[in-house]
């Protein structure tokens, strides 16, 4: 007998519960409100972006770079394919071509992404609208800097 209540709440309840639940999916915004949904339209920072950073310790040694950036998920997620040239001895960039995936999100009027690198440090990209088909891109490096070794470096990118 017991067992028969005790299922009987339990039904109820889960009848209740996804009752409300797909009554709220249903439901109208109320006027001047709009149903919170991520949006999943384009963003102005997918495609391709390429341009050169300059040289962590000399202004003039640069370094190519490319970074791809894909249609995000509902969740606002974007996955970037970021590659870099090969950098000369004394630049601070690492001396052979690469590349690696990295999760990126748009906040407000900037895109950011980042990685953690060989050496443990935090890297990360903050892309931002400059002009048409042109974004200032800063990538910042957490840790210690090393001498005569700037904590970030600026560029501007242009797309593809």
């Amino acid at each position: 007998m017991i067992r028969k209540v005790v299922f009987s709440v339990f039904v109820a309840a889960v009848l209740v519960v996804t009752g409300q639940a797909a009554d709220r999916d249903n439901a109208t915004p109320l006027p001047g409100e709009s149903k919170s949904t991520p949006s999943i339209g384009p963003s102005y920072f997918e495609g391709v972006w390429f341009g050169a950073w300059p040289g962590w310790r000399s202004l003039s040694v640069f370094q190519d770079v490319t970074v791809k950036i894909n249609r995000g998920n509902k969740e606002g997620v974007f996955i970037v394919e970021y590659s870099w040239g090969p950098g000369t001895s004394g630049s601070g960039f690492p001396p052979l071509p690469g590349s690696l995936k990295a999760k990126g999100r748009v906040e407000g009027d900037q895109f950011v992404f980042g990685w953690r690198n060989k050496e443990g440090r935090d890297l990360q990209v903050t892309l931002k609208k400059h002009e048409d088909n042109k974004v200032k891109a800063r990538i910042d490096k957490s840790g210690p800097s090393k001498p005569n070794e700037r904590p970030f470096n600026e560029t501007y990118l242009n797309r593809k």
